[in-house]
């Protein structure tokens, strides 16, 4: 998640409503990610999705792309960039085009070299000779009006990346305008706004999600190329509105190029004018009263209502606003049930379950519980990128030579280890081929508790995904 934490730092430098305590924990948050993304690095240069092996023009594209926003905000290494950026242009094929093996290319290639030449761009390589070779290729590939050119135009998504390819290489050239105007021409309308269909996305994006990645996009490449304000506008609305109870918009790549197409909503005037009182009442009792002004209209205000305000079934909110200005805005609301009140589910209602077992839920300090790990596909197909979000029980670490020897066997790609989690990545994961393993916790203090709940998604769409139930661990003083 660094590459979102280090455009919401920018975008609180932008808008002058970083907290310096605020400041200090998300440059802390981007320091450590950069660390970690250069574990990623090849040593030819280049990036590769698990670090060493071969590098992957995408990723390399992506992370060159990340280190020209992160420069923004935090001291970046530019030897670490301009190796990436040599090594995708030793990259790019006789036509001036870019290929990948590994993620989807487009039409014949276009929405990669529109990718790759938006990244190179962006890191200061507009005037290098081979931009301007692949500038010609975009432009060629589409201009035509022939199979399979014309087919790509109809792609919003790759007319997207397309699109701001030339803005950021090619902003006043005669093909940017024209190319902007095919996008603008392919945009919907639903009740949330404006927004462009995206299915299979680069980075495995389909449905809602490959939509909110694909409006994200176009809006980014309208704002930058100062074209279509008002259709931009309502594209926003749309961004906005399709953001999740988390803050986030689903996927990481929706979440990065919304937040990318926020921030530049900002950088050129966007819609904080608000003055106005949000008066917000639950069943019709006294309402509790929010103020907004420009200053602290990113603020997220939590209301809680409690006691005898709170019905069982059915609750009322009306919400009346009062002021002047334009507002964006989003409403969530949370609420728990203990587990044995959880309505039944149907039987892996997404694309992913998984099922956690213990050999024992009984034991003393310094005893080993060995954890056996089943996870399926429930359709048929495979997944480009298997998550398991794996919960640690409190007062539980974590035997990391098991899993060690997990990637070591290729049972897994890789893993993550935080204070309360395993993370496991598993690549072109089969319907036919489910995942089994296992690993060893050790019980370090008396306690009982229950675990951390675990969770199989797809990355590219973790809405795709299961919740397996806790289960409770019982530790003795031994």
């Amino acid at each position: 998640m660094t590459y979102p934490n280090l455009l919401i730092l920018d975008y609180l430098n932008t808008t002058k409503l970083a907290a310096p305590e605020t400041q200090m924990k998300a440059e802390s948050y981007v320091g450590t990610g950069y660390q970690r993304l250069l574990t990623f690095e090849t040593d030819g240069g280049g990036f590769s999705l698990f670090g060493g092996g071969q590098a992957d023009t995408f990723l390399s594209a992506y992370g060159l792309l990340q280190l020209s926003d992160m420069a923004h905000v935090y001291p970046v290494d530019p030897k670490v960039a301009e190796r990436t950026a040599q090594w995708l242009l030793a990259q790019q094929e006789a036509d001036g085009s870019w290929r990948s093996r590994d993620y989807r290319a487009g039409q014949g290639g276009l929405g990669m070299t529109a990718f790759v030449t938006w990244a190179l761009a962006d890191a200061g390589h507009a005037k290098d000779p081979a931009v301007a070779k692949a500038l010609s290729y975009i432009r060629g590939q589409v201009g035509q009006a022939s199979p399979p050119a014309a087919e790509a135009d109809r792609d919003a998504y790759t007319l997207a990346l397309v699109a701001n390819a030339l803005v950021a290489a090619d902003p006043k050239g005669a093909a940017t305008g024209p190319a902007l105007d095919q996008l603008a021409a392919l945009a919907q309308r639903s009740d949330q706004g404006a927004y462009w269909p995206g299915e299979d996305t680069m980075m495995g994006g389909y449905g809602k999600t490959g939509s909110v990645e694909t409006t994200a996009l176009a809006v980014h490449a309208l704002l930058r190329g100062a074209h279509q304000a008002a259709l931009a506008k309502d594209a926003l609305a749309f961004i906005v509105q399709s953001k999740d109870p988390q803050g986030t918009w689903g996927s990481t790549q929706a979440t990065i190029w919304s937040l990318k197409a926020l921030l530049l909503s900002a950088t050129a005037g966007d819609m904080r004018d608000a003055q106005a009182t949000v008066q917000v009442a639950l069943n019709g009792g006294a309402p509790q009263a929010i103020e907004i002004t420009p200053e602290n209209a990113d603020v997220v205000r939590i209301l809680t209502f409690e006691g005898e305000q709170v019905r069982r079934g059915a609750n009322s909110v009306a919400l009346t606003v009062a002021g002047q200005g334009s507002l964006m805005y989003q409403v969530t609301a949370d609420y728990y049930l203990p587990w044995e009140a959880v309505p039944p589910q149907p039987e892996a209602p997404g694309l992913m379950s998984v099922e956690l077992s213990y050999d024992r839920t009984m034991l003393a300090v310094d005893d080993l519980v060995t954890v056996s790990v089943l996870a399926r596909l429930t359709r048929e197909g495979t997944a480009r990128m298997v998550v398991l979000d794996l919960g640690v029980p409190p007062g539980f670490s974590v035997q990391s030579d098991d899993l060690n020897a997990l990637v070591e066997r290729g049972t897994i790609s890789r893993y993550d280890l935080t204070g309360r989690q395993i993370i496991v990545y598993m690549e072109n994961m089969s319907s036919e081929a489910p995942l089994s393993f296992r690993y060893r916790l050790r019980a370090r203090f008396p306690l009982r508790a229950k675990t951390q709940q675990s969770s199989a998604y797809d990355y590219y769409n973790p809405d795709q995904g299961t919740i397996e139930e806790p289960v409770l661990l019982t530790v003795t003083g031994g």
